[in-house]
């Protein structure tokens, strides 16, 4: 018991429980001062703090995103053309091993890694932007490339499996784009598409914008849709509800931009 209260008191020492507080502290202290202007809007932020990081409004949110693409029996997705798997699942690294590093989307690699082992596809086409360490660009789909081409030549993966890595993307558009010249010029008329359960309504509409056949393989679930359920209660605030309020206003606020360019038809 004693634990379980430490653990939570952990949270106000934190900068977003911190603020909370203090923004709580605030909203008192004006009140009994009377300067009412201050204590409205230091009790409004507390109130938006305490609505998503206290409750479970962002999971909520996100969740919506995600269940579309629950319960995706990937054993018996059909066989397609290429596999694409979208960027954003690794960075370049200079110390971790194979000079990769996973990101919170790692589990994209995980899921092409494998649809590749179940022989979906007889290619895996690799997205992916581009970071700069030690004043050189480096591309994440070549490094996530030469993490499968070791894989392949320890025979852990299928040795007929050809691995195309996309230039540099800056979005998920440009490797849309870049998937489609692959397929013009491979005469593909179906992809397999991994990316984050979240995202994959915005990549889907993507490719169908530029007139692709993608089959969704989602992965990378964040909410209790696929994993453990937060407690229902409110509680103190924590990291969790504002990483996926972020998460969600991304790929809404991302929705809305790749209509106005006339991305999405």
């Amino acid at each position: 018991m004693i634990d379980l209260i430490l653990r939570q008191l952990i949270h106000l020492i934190e900068p977003i429980g911190f603020v909370w507080l203090c923004l709580l502290a605030i909203g008192i202290q004006s009140l009994r001062k009377r300067r009412f202007g201050m204590a409205v809007s230091a009790l409004a932020l507390f109130a938006i703090l305490t609505a998503i990081g206290c409750t479970g409004l962002a999971g909520s949110l996100l969740a919506a995103l995600e269940r579309p693409y629950a319960a995706v029996a990937i054993d018996a997705l059909p066989p397609t053309d290429a596999i694409v798997l979208l960027g954003g699942g690794a960075e370049p690294s200079r110390y971790e091993a194979d000079e990769m590093h996973l990101t919170p989307a790692g589990d994209r690699l995980n899921m092409a890694l494998h649809l590749v082992r179940l022989k979906k596809a007889p290619v895996l086409v690799i997205g992916g932007g581009v970071a700069v360490l030690d004043g050189i660009p480096v591309g994440e789909s070549n490094v996530v490339q030469s993490w499968f081409a070791g894989l392949k030549a320890d025979g852990l993966i299928p040795s007929g499996i050809q691995l195309l890595a996309l230039p540099p993307c800056g979005n998920t558009h440009d490797e849309a784009v870049g998937t489609k010249a692959l397929a013009v010029r491979n005469g593909w008329r179906r992809v397999l598409v991994v990316t984050s359960a979240n995202h994959m309504r915005r990549a889907l509409a993507l490719f169908n914008g530029v007139e692709l056949d993608a089959t969704p393989a989602p992965c990378n679930f964040l909410t209790n849709i696929s994993t453990s359920p937060e407690p229902s209660a409110i509680g103190l605030p924590s990291i969790w509800g504002f990483e996926r309020m972020t998460t969600w206003l991304h790929e809404e606020f991302g929705w809305m931009e790749c209509k106005r360019r006339g991305w999405i038809k």
